[in-house]
């Protein structure tokens, strides 16, 4: 490609995200400018992140509403109120320090609540009947909806097997059209030392969602009927390359040779153009062999903070499990 097309096209590529944008923050309702505000607020506060972090993976482990308790008032007497939350927020808490704490079986609960509402814009409850809910609103919106099941990491086998069918359960779940999944959740010995042994292990879980995914189908709103699919998320830079061997893999499978699955990269890794170009160019041999292209995804990136200064950090800690998150920003594009 010529320089001056190339240039051409990159500014056409910045006007055009630029527009986006702009659309974007017209179309702002007072309640996102607020949250945007609490998130800007949360940003310059980089121990409030800390704070945040500690309360939601440590304070509601356990099922005993006097423990849990206990653990908040403990983060929020060594750490104090994070600096981010509203006024109203700020005098709930203090409520809570003060009265709440001592009567935990009323209080606890109503933080779970006020957890659960404050989040309810990206986190879906997981329980079907409310899960359904929402994806038929969001249907009859003309809305789809790529589903991501929160919790990482998975401490074992016997998990990582379980996870596997409640995914495969999920594809064959009439009102799910798409979920995103994460290669540490379908294997709990990712070692970056044994490469191929783990892409062999990742290959077959894959293949096996592939297939669930290729025999089942989702009617849209306007009756047309497609193909389950699946996208395979991107987690710490360590796992880039055994993520997109697996997924390669996987598709090389000769039942697949027809199933479109997507795969995300992070914007925030340098690495990730060369594996882009590598990606688009097995796609393309792939089709003009006649097969079903691939889809990519441009993400910023979410595991930026989670990555390690140096060396071999350790894997975040499982969240809770149970719960679905739609996934909105990023773009898609077929190769």
């Amino acid at each position: 490609m010529k320089s001056d097309n190339l240039d051409i096209i990159i500014k056409e590529a910045v006007e055009l995200a630029e527009s986006w944008q702009n659309r974007a923050v017209e179309l702002l309702t007072p309640e996102e400018k607020d949250i945007q505000e609490q998130m800007r607020r949360l940003l310059v506060h980089p121990m409030d992140k800390v704070v945040l972090a500690k309360l939601i993976d440590q304070s509601f482990r356990s099922h005993d509403p006097g423990r849990v308790a206990d653990q908040i008032n403990s983060l929020f007497r060594e750490y104090g109120v994070p600096t981010f939350f509203s006024a109203a927020d700020k005098l709930l808490l203090q409520m809570f320090r003060g009265i709440g704490r001592h009567l935990p079986e009323l209080s606890v609960p109503r933080v779970i609540d006020k957890m659960r509402h404050n989040s309810s814009r990206v986190i879906l409850p997981g329980e079907k009947e409310w899960l359904h809910l929402h994806l038929q609103k969001r249907k009859e919106e003309g809305v789809g909806m790529n589903l991501n099941r929160l919790g990482e990491a998975v401490l074992g086998e016997k998990e990582a097997r379980s996870r596997l069918q409640i995914y495969i359960a999920d594809l064959m779940d009439p009102q799910i059209e798409c979920i995103s999944v994460k290669i540490s959740t379908l294997y709990s010995q990712i070692n970056p030392l044994a490469f191929d042994d783990t892409v062999a292990v990742l290959r077959d879980r894959l293949v096996l969602l592939f297939k669930t995914a290729d025999q089942h189908y989702y009617i849209r709103n306007d009756g047309h009927s497609v193909k389950k699919s699946v996208n395979l998320d991107m987690e710490a830079y360590r796992d880039m390359d055994i993520t997109a061997a697996a997924f390669s893999a996987a598709l090389q499978d000769a039942s697949l040779f027809n199933h479109t699955a997507g795969i995300a990269l992070q914007a925030y890794l340098p690495d990730s153009f060369g594996l882009q170009q590598k990606l688009t160019d097995w796609a393309r041999k792939r089709v003009a062999a006649g097969g079903a292209p691939i889809r990519i995804r441009i993400v910023k990136g979410a595991n930026l903070e989670m990555e390690p200064p140096s060396g071999d950090g350790p894997r975040p800690p499982t969240t809770t499990n149970g719960m679905w998150m739609p996934i909105s920003s990023g773009w898609w594009h077929s190769v």
